[in-house]
């Protein structure tokens, strides 16, 4: 026996690999709140007109540079298509949001996984 045992980490953040686990990335109460402050403003809006709001901008922003691109690569495609590349670019954006304030909390003091 050696002794020195190394203990994996469970998704890399112990290990040294990512300064901030995925799965907390992930459950991250800012990526979920801007996730949902892209996204649900913007689907209500979409689905009863009266329901647009100012807070539907963002993603309506978002929608639409998805759709001018998308129209540029296919112009064929039903409007309902671009809906699956605008959440999978507003995920992204609230995951970048999500590791910002993760690794912010971990710079700002030592071992934040008590306070998620």
């Amino acid at each position: 026996m050696t002794g020195s045992s190394r203990r994996a980490g469970s998704d890399g953040e112990r290990d040294g690999r990512l300064p901030v686990s995925l799965r907390r990335i992930a459950t991250s109460p800012v990526t979920l709140a801007t996730f949902a402050l892209l996204v649900v403003p913007f689907g209500l809006g979409w689905f009863e007109t009266r329901l647009f709001s100012p807070l539907a901008l963002p993603g309506y922003l978002i929608f639409t540079i998805g759709t001018a691109i998308g129209n540029a690569i296919s112009p064929r495609l039903d409007f309902w298509v671009y809906w699956v590349p605008f959440l999978g670019g507003t995920a992204g954006i609230a995951a970048v949001a999500g590791f910002g304030y993760e690794w912010w909390c971990g710079r700002r003091g030592g071992d934040s996984s008590e306070r998620l």
